[in-house]
């Protein structure tokens, strides 16, 4: 799970940040439809790039490449899940909390879309409210996108906290439809592309077999957070054990 949101002050001084840039960006653009669209793009790219680099992945002590971790000694390899994941009769359960978080994180994209849209038009309303006490223009044009921005922002942030407290934690759970375990990790396939899992295992995460439901779950729990790496499997005994055997950091002797 995104450290993003198990840091709230990363998220506040983040956003802060990035009201402040966008805030003279947009005064020296103007107000007008172009520093509006402006404004969306870089909301949009800022936020796929702190999703890109600030999601760590929480399982793994060490950082490893796919190609290094697939080309050591193969020790289990599944493919074809889907038929498998589809029997599992508890997997809607366990899927509601994150199903629930991830809805109302729509809903609430919505709510603020709606605001950055419909706000757009006080901007100038704003701005004359502060060149009549400061008379600067560019700073009159700064404060009130600041003020229009930190809007934006309030949504969002509290839209995080309260998904956080109806859903109790955000869970993320990730079932590959095909992955192989070497004695140097796990590569699994995403939607976009494979990711390793290095060997050794951070010491906190946990595994739990399932074996009534066939798979084995790398757990990593946080503050926020519930991050779990279902693996199903067709012996999810002995992938219990492989991975107990490898996964686990040898203890200094």
């Amino acid at each position: 799970m995104s450290y993003y949101y198990e840091n709230r002050l990363l998220r506040i001084a983040l956003g802060q940040a990035y009201i402040i840039v966008y805030s003279v960006l947009a005064a020296w653009l103007g107000v007008n439809y172009r520093t509006f669209i402006v404004i969306m793009l870089l909301i949009i790219l800022t936020t796929y790039l702190q999703n890109r680099f600030l999601s760590r992945n929480p399982m793994s002590s060490v950082k490893a490449r796919v190609e290094d971790v697939s080309s050591a000694r193969k020790l289990v390899e599944e493919k074809n899940l889907r038929e498998l994941q589809s029997k599992d009769e508890g997997l809607i359960a366990d899927m509601q909390s994150q199903l629930k978080f991830t809805t109302f994180m729509m809903l609430s994209t919505v709510v603020g879309l709606l605001y950055f849209t419909l706000a757009w038009g006080r901007v100038n309303d704003i701005y004359w409210f502060f060149k009549g006490y400061i008379g600067h223009d560019f700073l009159s044009h700064m404060l009130a996108f600041l003020v229009y921005l930190e809007g934006f922002f309030i949504i969002s942030q509290a839209s995080i906290e309260i998904a956080l407290r109806r859903a109790g934690k955000i869970v993320a759970i990730s079932m590959p439809n095909e992955y192989i375990v070497t004695t140097k990790g796990i590569v699994y396939r995403g939607l976009l592309s494979n990711t390793a899992l290095a060997f050794p295992l951070n010491p906190h995460v946990a595994i739990r077999v399932e074996e009534k439901r066939g798979f084995v779950d790398i757990v990593n729990e946080g503050k926020a957070s519930l991050t779990i790496l279902r693996l199903y499997s067709r012996d999810p005994r002995r992938l219990y054990e492989v991975l107990r055997k490898y996964g686990i950091p040898k203890e200094p002797s």
